[in-house]
Formats: structure tokens, sequence, C-alpha cells
């Protein structure tokens, strides 16, 4: 990434149309590098924050760390108990409050399910006429410039590299079920050029789907453009500059239309049919200025082929779909979207579209849009979940390694910390008074900290708790014994307090050592439990979505019974939970905050998804 130049548009010849514009509904920040570091000593505090921020991840996962052994060998053991033990208590938080809103989720799945979008969009405004309020919800010619039912346009972009055909028909068959796809539905196939053979996927899905939607609008990314990262961003960067130029001219559709909402999605996901009637509601309910600084995330349900993908990645997918879940259900959570999400194309041209040399393109948007607007975007759940894939291919360790490859890029996300830290000095640039500076950083600061806790977390929650374990019970086993035995002199703690003493340990610090590892064990466990039950409950959440999973359910005795597939989850997790945590959660942390000091532009390998004949290749 060029650290001196502003962010590269999506595409030069239509750069104008998806720039800020003073006709926006939304007024934003530029952040502009080249305007706001003018002078060098701008310059030099900006890459010194920028410096620091890429050494912050690797300071905290590895420093932290590092500090707890040194501490150890120091023999400074009650601040090495007393840290891990708030570490511990930390995650008994989190695990209970996952649990807590995991249930709250699904019960939230199962009543939007059974929603009539439209029929309740109609009511409350019915219901508001009758209360002598004045509607904000009739059509544009009769509320000047708002918006009804029929007025919004919905358009689904479907960025896409390497993907068998059957699946991208499944996505597209998805989307057809919306009741209003020929007339309020676009979609945006955004390709990329340098897939073999991709002009006749495109003509072939083209005349399949013609006539299903308003219009199906191909797009085919060039390959080494400048600053042009291969994937899922500098694509959607692409097709988004395409498509404002198609609107424009086919449609006299203009970049800051508030009608208009633009759903990303992975080309293997489902939409639950009812999702795009969900999102008028909630779209036109927001309200006229709220709804061009909100985005809307249903909850990504990772079991589509789920029954054919290997106990490590069902634990894996179980756990991160019931996080996910209970992310959205928190009223405690800075979420943001991930994978799959809408905005307004009033949002997406405001802040100049997508950037092309980022790599975690869902984060990076929001953070993006959250940066120029002061803080003001926020995420908002429609619970109604999509399915997708795990990775998969034709061998059983072919699929692991591609969850391996997975998991590291998604590590590699962590790289909107820096993006943010960065990008939020320039903002306090930009902003005239002490009072806009605070307010600013006061905004942004829930989601900076979002993304640490998520990286924190994925990084040290496996580590430290074995750490702690090996801690307690081999270095420090000569300074404390069992509470319970504290009182009796037996033979266990009296060896302890003598060890204790041979080691220039007083009783009373024997004493205190003793306690806190009581409590450290105790909340520990407690931790543990709730972490298993919330994985647990992705096989309630597997019977909720079971008609939309791949594969005869009924044919598998452990998963056709809820209960039978609750005990069969909680067996998998249980063996397996903590090797997952491991093997897909902190090693590919632990390599990624160090690509992150070392650089800020990375190659990453597909995913393999079955029938895909590049497994490893870049994109």
């Amino acid at each position: 990434m060029n650290d001196t130049k502003d962010t590269p548009r999506c595409s030069p010849d239509v750069s104008s149309l998806v720039s800020p514009m003073n006709t926006s509904p939304i007024s934003v920040l530029t952040l502009s590098k080249e305007a706001l570091l003018k002078d060098g000593p701008r310059r030099l505090q900006y890459s010194l924050v920028h410096t620091i921020a890429r050494l912050l991840p690797a300071i905290i996962v590895y420093g932290g760390t590092a500090g707890l052994l040194v501490c150890a060998v120091c023999q400074y053991r009650w601040g090495v108990l007393l840290s891990l033990t708030l570490y511990s208590f930390y995650m008994f938080h989190l695990a209970f409050t996952t649990f807590v809103f995991a249930i709250l989720g699904l019960l939230k799945v199962l009543v939007n399910s059974n929603e009539n979008w439209k029929a309740r969009y109609h009511y409350e405004v019915d219901l508001k006429e009758r209360q002598g309020q004045t509607s904000t919800f009739t059509t544009q010619e009769d509320s000047h410039g708002d918006l009804g039912w029929n007025d919004v346009l919905h358009i689904v972009m479907i960025p896409s590299y390497d993907t068998p055909m059957s699946v991208l028909e499944e996505t597209l068959l998805a989307c057809e079920k919306y009741d209003q796809a020929s007339t309020h539905l676009g979609i945006c196939l955004a390709f990329e050029e340098r897939e073999q053979g991709i002009a006749n996927k495109a003509a072939a899905l083209q005349e399949q789907f013609e006539n299903r939607f308003k219009f199906l609008f191909t797009t085919f990314h060039p390959p080494d453009l400048p600053q042009h990262l291969p994937g899922k961003s500098s694509n959607e960067c692409w097709a988004f500059g395409e498509l404002c130029r198609e609107l424009q001219n086919a449609h006299d559709i203009m970049p800051h239309d508030p009608r208009v909402v633009i759903t990303v999605i992975d080309d293997d996901s489902e939409l639950h049919e009812n999702y795009l009637e969900a999102l008028t509601y909630h779209f036109l309910m927001t309200g006229e200025q709220s709804r061009h600084l909100s985005t809307w995330q249903p909850p990504i349900c990772h079991f589509k082929n789920y029954m054919r993908v290997p106990s490590l990645m069902r634990v894996s997918s179980a756990c991160a779909s019931l996080h996910e879940l209970a992310c959205l259900a928190s009223p405690l959570d800075s979420h943001i979207p991930y994978s799959s999400y809408s905005l307004s194309l009033v949002l997406a041209s405001a802040v100049g579209g997508w950037d092309p040399e980022y790599l975690a393109e869902d984060w990076h948007m929001y953070a993006k849009c959250s940066l120029m607007t002061g803080g003001r975007v926020r995420c908002l759940p429609i619970f109604l979940p999509l399915l997708n894939y795990m990775p998969e291919t034709d061998t059983y360790w072919g699929t692991l390694k591609s969850r391996w490859a997975q998991a590291k890029r998604h590590a590699l996300g962590l790289s909107e910390i820096v993006y943010m830290i960065s990008t939020m000095y320039l903002g306090t640039l930009e902003l005239k008074t002490l009072q806009q500076k605070i307010i600013y950083l006061w905004r942004l600061l829930p989601l900076l900290g979002k993304m640490a806790h998520v990286h924190f977390v994925n990084a040290l929650s496996a580590v430290w708790t074995v750490l702690a374990q090996l801690v307690i019970h081999f270095y420090m086993w000569r300074s404390w014994c069992y509470v319970s035995s504290l009182g009796q002199h037996d033979l266990t703690c009296g060896f302890a307090m003598a060890s204790a003493t041979e080691n220039g340990i007083e009783e009373e610090q024997v004493l205190l050592n003793s306690l806190m590892v009581y409590v450290q064990l105790r909340v520990t466990a407690v931790m543990a439990v709730f972490s298993i039950l919330s994985c647990g409950l992705g096989a309630f959440y597997f019977h909720l979505v079971r008609d939309r999973i791949e594969g005869d359910v009924n044919a598998h005795c452990f998963i056709r019974n809820p209960l039978l597939h609750w005990i069969f989850i909680e067996c998998e997790v249980t063996s397996l939970g903590l090797i997952q945590s491991i093997c897909f959660g902190a090693v590919p942390v632990w390599i990624a905050v160090l690509k992150v000091v070392g650089s800020m532009s990375f190659k990453h390998d597909v995913a393999g998804m079955l029938g895909r004949q590049q497994t490893s290749a870049e994109i």
C-alpha cells in the first residue's frame, strides 16, 4: 500500500461518478493524504502513527505472552496469576454473553423467518396515518423525495473467481425467489478477466437468467492494474465503477439516487428468500437520513455443505456461525459486516466506492464508511440467515488445507487496525475544532476496539488457556496448594509450604497464590462449559435451516434429530474445539501480525471449493 498517496479510484473513466459530490444527501470527510500532509512535520507524525499501528498487533500478541513468561521466570508469580485470572474472567464474560445472545439470535431467526415484511410495512404505515401522523412512507411524487415500497431498487453484486457454474446458478436462483425480482432487482456479476473461459460462462448465465431480473450486468476486472491487489475488494472496486456508468447510461440512475440499495454477497451464498423484502422494510423504516448512514447484515451460516466436511471444520463452522449470530443479537456489540452486507448507493457513492488495495473487503468498506462519515455509520441486523459453503476440495486433507488458507486470509484482516488508526489521525487533521476531533475519536473507538477484540480473542484464547494450566501445574506447583487442604496440614499442602519457604516465598504468599489458583481454575472451567454449550446450539441453528442444506439430512441418525445432533456436536466440540481454535484461530493470527509488521500489501491463496481447478492460485 502506498502511504503517501490517496486511495486510487475504482475505474479512471468513471471516477467522477463515484467521488463525493455536493448532491449527496450525506456529508463526508475527504481524508486526503495529499491535502492534509502538506508539510514535513505532519508527514513525519503520520509516518510515526502508521509505524506504531503496524507494530501494535505484534506487541499485543507476542509482547503480552512474552511479558507473562518473563514475569514467571522472574518469580513475579502473583502478577502472572492475576493477569491470567483477569483474562479468564474476560473470556468467561465473552463465553457467557455469546451463549445468552446466541439463544436470543435463534429466537429472532425463528420469528423473522415467518414474518410478512410487506404486510408489516403497510400495517405500520396505515397505523401512523390513522393516528393522525404525517406519513413519510408514501410515493416519491406525494412526499417530495421520500420513498414508498415500490420505489426501492435492489442490486445484488456478486464478485466471483473460478467458481463452478452450478454454484453460481444456485446463488442466482436464490436471488430470483425475491417476489419483485423481475422489476425491482438488478444483478451485477463481477468476474475476473483472467479466469479461463470466463466469457463463455458469463454468456451462459446471461442467456439462462435473461428476463428473470430487472437487469443482469456483467463486469470483467482486468488483471495487473496498478495498486489492485487481486481479490474481492479490487474486483468490487472495478465493478462498482462500471455499475455506476451502466446505471446512468442505461437506466438514468445517478450515483446519489436514494432509491437504490446494494447488497454484496459471495458467489457461493444463498440469500434467504425473504431477505430483500425484509431489507426493503428496514431501509424504509430507518428514516430518510439514517438509512444512508446504515449497513445491514444477515447472519452468515456456514452450513451449506455441513455434512460433507471433516469434523474439525464442522466444529469451526458451528462455533463461527453461532458467534456471528450472537454478535448480531447483542446490543453490546459494535458489529462489523462480515462477508455479505447491504448499503445504500448513496453511501457507497459518497465514500468513493470500494478500495482496490485492501484484503478484508467487508471490514475495510465499513471502516472507510465510518471514518469518512465521522463514525455515524452503524451495522444493523436482519435475522434471516444467509447460507454459504465451507472450503471444500476432492480430498480430506485438501479440504483442511483450503480451510487453513481461508483462515490465514481472514487473519490478515487485522491490517484494518493499521488503516483505522492511521486514517483516524488524518480525520483529526481535517476537522477544525477540538470538540469535533474528540467526538470523532469517541465515535470511532468502539469500531477500533471491535477489530482488536476479534483478533485478540482468536490469537490468545487457546494459547493463554493452555499457558495458564502449564504455569499453574508445572512452573508454580511448589508455591500453592488446593484451598480445601490449607487448614488440614496434609502432605500436599505441607510440601507446598516447605518448598515455598526453601525458595524464599512467605506462607502468606502461598495462601494468596492458592486462592488465585482456586479462582482461576473455576473461572476457566465455567468459561469452557459455556463455550461448549454455545457451539452446541449449532444443532438447533442447523435445524432452523435444514431445508437449505445440501444432502439428505434424514440419512444421518445423529443429525436428523435435534437432540442427538446437539449431543453429537457437544462431543465434537469437547474433543476438537481446542485443536480447531489453535489451527484456524491462533496460529494464523500469530503469522499475520508478523506479516503486517513487514508489509501492508499481501498475496493470498484461494480457499478451495469442490469443482474448482485452482485451489492455491493467487487471487
